[in-house]
């Protein structure tokens, strides 16, 4: 498969580059940059990041804050206005280029995150569009193929959770820890609902004499008879314990339970005190009703009242026979005047009467809606008094006569519960205040509603029962809250009076006992439900284990390969050493940590070794290795076409040096990778300069020259030619303290080409790990001896070797300057000599 790689890279005001745009062009797969540190190499490599992240990843490894990297992307000494962007030239996977280009629009802040302009070709596009060049990102954090020392160690170091989830990611299988998710989720479905009676029934499991009858339905769930005969013995247990003939019935038993528990718990504290029943709600008078009260009061305004008075008497004359089928006057018989009631007003009353028809319509439905009212409101009083506790109800003497008393109350609880005795009393108090102002409404409203069904005639008060019963319902709703705050307060105080008295008299769970026997169907339906959710939450979690388990075998599958991949490039970096990168893989039986194994082993086959924590045994060296061997083995397996690779080396390690450089350059450029290697070593910029040369290696110097104009890069690929070209234009120059300097420059060009001789030789004969630096110290009067026999292309180069040694050998001493011909004769020699052997 063809990978994309970088043709060449353009930045200008990234941090450390300032306002001149700085250019590397890659002529091959392998490029080098060298620099002092702090002259801008990890700004270099920080630049390819931002390219294709949009971020840089030191900000969220290394910063204790992260306003600590405010406006630490943009230079701080570049000009206002000018842009800061990275540019590359990319091959991409189809063979074209495409220039993609990043813009910082706006830099870090405090509190915000970068926000920049991602095109390819001058369109915008995310990163879908670097994925069609072939550009593939990897898992946060560490999404770019940019390996720095800030990122070497991060898979050591990161908490056990971001590591797992860093790997999963990485192998691709994240899905599977969302499907374990998504099923252990089913487990809050199908917990079983909290029940009372489940409590209730443990509580009754718990009395002893009933214990042998209940337990049998703690596994399993009886039929219906079974289930009431058991809870009948289990009363039966109870009244024969004691002392006492059981009777034969269900319910007899049941009744003689209540009596005893009632007893026992009344020696201690009469419980039953603060029985209450639960508060009715209150049923304002229906709409109707009030409209039928305003409907009779606007009919009566529309007829005379001495009409209303009369209206009755009317309509019982004109019901009389002889008055209905009058043709002529006769006499009245209300008053008895002769030949007075003539067809005339007869008639005359027959509308009188009809007039009033509607009135008499009004006047029922408000005598029929006064009547509720009145029965309502008294009913709801007494509803009232039935939520209140017995001992508020019944008279002080009763209380005093059967033990309720607070000191009592107060001496059972003892100092623990004084606090709980306090707020109950207090919430009394609300409630008995609270508890007046309804009775008060009730009463008012009632003696309205009376008073107005009694008077008719003189009823106009529609408005006042009705601001009545709105009184009644504020009132109520006051009562229904301090009932409820009285109610918390209470079960504090009962539960551990409960708790005494339970204890005292022996009748713990002897309450719960008779509550359940009250409804054994619904103590069995909740029964029926408990199992059912039980089984079902064994069945789940017996798919979660096979989940697990199948999920356990697909990453040790994806961390063996992965394994695989890392001890390639750690035997390639560190071979035949005996502690050694062994594996990384999941934890058994902890499915949020991952391991890094190392061997210990004494053999030279690494048998029998001995499992450690790579983090408690490896050396920093050994870390350094492994994270950039892991780092290859991701690369390598994610397909990306290049990596860029900030001081990789620890310049103090000759060994993993001489290996990366021989070794793991190599194998990266026959997988058809691009690698860009930045470095403070110079001894592994010229080994890979030199060992390379035939690849069309890269090389380039990096330094900050000013920080006004920030890092310069400059390519020194032909590090000789290089030389060459210096020379040349020290030796034009007129000055004899130019040419003291060409003459020197001469002479290590003239030391360089007899290393490079030297090298090519050794290669030829097989020794592949030749370098310059083996011939670090040696000078031209030691290197042009062994050069000489190998100048055999003509019997002259021989001598032109040593005459370039004598005519720049004064140039190296407190001699005199050599004469500018002499030092062209020489650079035109050196020059001859590298194009004929080199």
């Amino acid at each position: 498969m063809t990978l994309c790689k970088i043709n060449k890279l353009e930045i200008q005001g990234f941090r450390a580059f300032g306002r001149t745009a700085q250019t590397l062009e890659f002529p091959s797969l392998l490029a080098s940059v060298w620099g002092p540190n702090s002259q801008g190499k990890t700004s270099l490599a920080e630049a390819v990041e931002f390219l294709l992240t949009g971020e840089i990843v030191r900000r969220a490894l290394m910063a204790s804050g992260q306003d600590e990297f405010a406006d630490s992307l943009r230079n701080a000494h570049l000009p206002a206005g000018m842009d800061v962007f990275v540019q590359a030239t990319v091959l991409g996977i189809d063979g074209k280029e495409y220039v993609v280009r990043r813009t910082l629009t706006t830099d870090y802040g405090k509190k915000q995150e970068c926000v920049t302009a991602l095109t390819i070709d001058g369109t915008p596009c995310n990163e879908t569009g670097l994925a069609a060049l072939g550009i593939r990102l990897s898992q946060p954090p560490l999404r770019a193929p940019v390996l720095a020392q800030h990122t070497l160690g991060y898979v050591f170091s990161a908490k056990p959770q971001d590591r797992s989830s860093y790997f999963k990611a990485l192998l691709e299988v994240t899905d599977l820890d969302e499907f374990r998710s998504q099923v252990a989720a089913l487990e809050k479905e199908i917990a079983p609902p909290e029940n009372p009676l489940l409590a209730k029934f443990a509580a009754a499991v718990a009395v002893p004499a009933a214990a042998q009858h209940l337990k049998p339905f703690v596994v399993k769930v009886l039929a219906a008879n079974e289930l009431a005969a058991s809870l009948s013995n289990a009363l039966k247990a109870i009244i024969e314990a004691s002392g006492e003939t059981a009777p034969a019935g269900y319910g007899e038993r049941k009744e003689r339970v209540v009596a005893l528990l009632a007893e026992k718990q009344a020696k201690t504290f009469p419980l039953k005190g603060f029985d209450r029943k639960p508060l009715a709600a209150w049923a304002a008078p229906a709409p109707e009703r009030i409209a039928s009260l305003h409907r009779f009061v606007e009919e009566r305004g529309k007829i005379d009242a001495e009409v209303r008075r009369l209206a009755n008497l009317f309509r019982e004359a004109l019901a009389l026979p002889a008055v209905h089928e009058a043709a002529h006057p006769i006499d009245c018989p209300l008053c008895g005047a002769e030949d007075t009631l003539t067809p005339e007003r007869i008639a005359l009353l027959r509308e009188r009467v009809a007039d009033t028809e509607a009135f008499q319509k009004a006047l029922k439905d408000a005598r029929e809606a006064l009547g509720p009212m009145t029965t309502g409101l008294s009913g709801f009083e007494t509803a009232l008094r039935d939520a209140l506790p017995i001992f508020i109800t019944n008279p002080s003497k009763f209380r005093r006569a059967r033990g309720f008393r607070v000191e009592r109350i107060c001496e059972l609880l003892g100092a623990d519960g004084q606090a709980d005795i306090e707020a109950w009393l207090s919430s009394l108090r609300i409630l008995a205040r609270d508890r007046s102002r309804v009775i008060a409404a009730i009463r008012g409203t009632g003696l309205l509603v009376e008073s107005c069904a009694k008077n008719m005639d003189g009823f106009d008060e529609c408005a006042k029962i009705e601001d009545g019963f709105g009184a009644v319902a504020e009132a109520h709703a006051g009562f229904a809250s301090a009932l409820a705050a009285y109610g918390a307060a209470e079960d504090k105080v009962r539960a551990g009076l409960q708790a005494i008295v339970d204890a005292q008299s022996e009748t713990a769970g002897w309450q719960e006992l008779i509550e359940l026997a009250d409804n054994p169907a619904a103590l069995r339906s909740v029964m029926i439900e408990r199992t059912a959710y039980a089984e079902a939450a064994k069945e789940l979690a017996q798919a979660i284990k096979q989940i697990d388990k199948g999920n356990e075998a697909v990453l040790d599958e994806k961390f063996g390969d992965l394994s695989d991949g890392v001890q390639k490039w750690w035997d390639i970096l560190r071979p035949e050493e005996h502690s050694y990168f062994d594996g990384v893989k999941q934890r058994p039986g902890a499915r949020r940590t991952i391991d890094f194994k190392a061997g210990l082993s004494i053999a030279p086959d690494r048998s029998s070794p001995q499992l450690r924590d790579v983090v408690a045994v490896f050396s920093m060296s050994q870390l350094h290795c492994l994270g950039l061997a892991l780092f290859l083995a991701r690369a390598v397996n994610e397909k990306v076409g290049f990596v860029v690779l900030d001081d990789p080396i620890l310049s103090s390690d000759e060994d993993y040096r001489a290996f990366f450089n021989a070794m793991v350059v190599e194998e990266l450029i026959n997988l058809g990778m691009q690698v860009i290697v930045l470095t403070q070593d110079q001894k592994t910029w010229k080994d890979l300069g030199e060992r390379y040369l035939h690849q069309g290696i890269g090389l380039f110097q990096i330094d900050l020259r000013s920080p006004a104009d920030g890092s310069a890069v400059a390519n020194t690929a032909d590090d000789l030619e290089t030389k060459f070209m210096k020379a040349e234009i020290l030796v034009r120059g007129g000055h004899p303290s130019l040419h003291k300097q060409g003459g020197e420059l001469i002479r290590d060009a003239a030391e360089r080409f007899c290393k490079e001789m030297l090298i090519k030789e050794r290669r030829a004969k097989g020794e592949a790990a030749a370098s310059l630096n083996d011939y670090g110290l040696k000078n031209l009067g030691h290197l042009a001896p062994l050069v000489e026999p190998l100048l055999t292309r003509d019997p002259s180069h021989a001598g032109k070797l040593r005459a370039i040694g004598g005519a720049v050998n004064p140039a190296k001493h407190d001699d005199a300057i050599p004469a500018a011909g002499v030092l062209k004769v020489a650079l035109g020699d050196i020059r001859f000599l590298k194009k004929t052997y080199l």
